[in-house]
């Protein structure tokens, strides 16, 4: 069994003392956030032993921020330490104040000087859905200002954020947004479709939330009731997750014997210290148990929803990441997958959100003061890598620039065709190979070139425990 991370914390503090001083002064903020993400990082994670010259070197009084980002490991680009870890929380659980839409930037000119945002989907009864937005809108002004090379990550991430918007449409319309606390439900939309003599299943899926496997459970249950056995699995724009709900929903997808024998699902490779601590594999499982985000405890039943699916057909793009990279990975020696889209982003490791509070509460003692430091960072925290991830034989398919499509199919966000419909461009395309037509080239945008990367929900790519 799994033992929890906090009852795990090795000590290593930094020697150095400081004296007492304002908790607001810049000096004592920097020599607590110092302190805590080198601490962090000397325990957790995963390049521990690559980067052990610049962590034996660690100064208290440099910028904290610029300090991690500037001593992760050349193949980490996801360790971070935050001022505010709320935002980064919000996307990993759903839950948070939001306008509910997801979308991608293209350059609308030759000069590539002037951008749009294209909504990819919106969410239920989200305020964006509400007022109107649907996916294929193409968004050319926020409160008033065009999107430009020069403005868009300012601008178009007021997109992300909340209180009030004003949006220009191309087709005219002006659309007021307001935000507001909601739970965004990432089983976005299911469907199930009789197309060639074959019975599919189809689950646009958007992150893998803690809340949303009771969601997941309801539509396998579906699923296994319509008696499909083909599941196309959509997680163009899945960024990851929790590895608890990605194991649950491996064990949805799974052949129904391997569930039983609890095979392994992952494997998890920590660094040297970790690895005599922890237990290195995630398995397959008839019953899983999660704390939702209430606070409750709830039970579910993956074998007893499992529709005994024959082939697994997964749509990806860059945005697709980590556990959704993962979940490919953890299946595939068990089961026929194909892959469409284009290659994912190459996220092949998991992480642990790990806030600066807790961590000092966790203190026995120290050379500082514990009360001041907590009081200091009250809003920090740090994701830091804990662990790569392979499958039962331990194989990483993404590693290290993601996993490359069987079939290579443009998404194309710009055609308004709800998603879940056997029109969509990506869906067609998987649902022609799936029953033995003709694979498609890929389709490329004549209008728009894509921006890279995207702004989009969930922004950051997680694999979680």
């Amino acid at each position: 069994m799994r033992r929890s991370i906090f009852s795990l914390l090795c000590l290593v503090l930094l020697a150095s003392a400081c004296s007492k001083l304002n908790p607001e002064d810049e000096r004592t903020i920097r020599y607590y956030a110092n302190t805590f993400a080198y601490n962090v990082m000397k325990t957790y994670y995963l390049w521990v032993d690559e980067v052990s010259s610049q962590l034996d070197n660690w100064v208290t009084t440099e910028d904290p921020v610029e300090k991690v980002k500037n001593t992760r490991y050349s193949m980490d680009r996801w360790t971070t330490l935050y001022e505010d870890y709320t935002a980064f929380e919000s996307t990993i659980t759903g839950n948070g104040e939001t306008f509910g839409l997801d979308f991608t930037l293209y350059y609308v000119d030759a000069a590539h000087v002037q951008l749009c945002a294209v909504v990819r989907y919106t969410y239920e009864n989200s305020p964006a859905q509400l007022a109107g937005l649907k996916r294929g809108d193409v968004i050319l002004t926020i409160n008033g200002e065009t999107i430009t090379i020069d403005n868009y990550s300012v601008v178009a991430s007021k997109l992300l954020g909340d209180g009030a918007l004003t949006l220009g449409l191309a087709d005219g319309r002006t659309i007021r947004l307001q935000s507001k606390q909601m739970y965004e439900n990432p089983v976005h939309t299911t469907a199930t479709l009789d197309y060639g003599g074959k019975k599919f299943g189809y689950l646009h899926y958007t992150s893998f939330t803690l809340d949303s496997c009771k969601d997941l459970e309801s539509a396998f249950a579906q699923f296994k009731k319509d008696g499909i056995t083909d599941l196309v699995l959509d997680l163009r724009y899945n960024g990851g997750g929790y590895v608890t709900t990605a194991a649950t929903l491996a064990s949805m997808i799974a052949p129904r014997d391997v569930v039983k024998k609890h095979a392994v699902y992952h494997r998890e490779i920590y660094n040297e210290d970790l690895s005599k601590t922890y237990d290195n594999t995630t398995l397959l499982s008839e019953e899983t148990t999660y704390t939702s985000s209430s606070g409750q405890d709830v039970t579910i039943h993956p074998l007893e929803v499992n529709p005994g699916i024959e082939h697994l057909w997964v749509i990806v793009t860059g945005s697709s990441a980590s556990a959704s990279e993962g979940l490919i990975c953890g299946l595939s020696p068990y089961m026929d997958i194909t892959v469409l889209g284009k290659q994912t982003s190459g996220k092949f490791t998991g992480g642990f959100l790990h806030t600066a509070t807790k961590w000092f509460e966790s203190l026995k003692d120290a050379q500082f003061d514990i009360e001041e430091g907590k009081k200091a960072l009250a809003t920090w925290g740090m994701y830091v890598i804990l662990y790569r991830y392979a499958d039962c034989n331990g194989v990483t398919l993404s590693m290290p620039d993601g996993i490359s499509p069987d079939y290579e199919v443009n998404d194309d966000p710009e055609d308004a065709t709800p998603l879940g419909d056997p029109e969509e461009k990506m869906l067609a395309a998987t649902l022609s190979i799936a029953t033995g037509g003709p694979a498609p080239a890929s389709v490329k945008s004549v209008s728009a070139r894509q921006v890279g990367p995207a702004l989009h929900r969930p922004g950051f790519g997680v694999l979680l425990h």
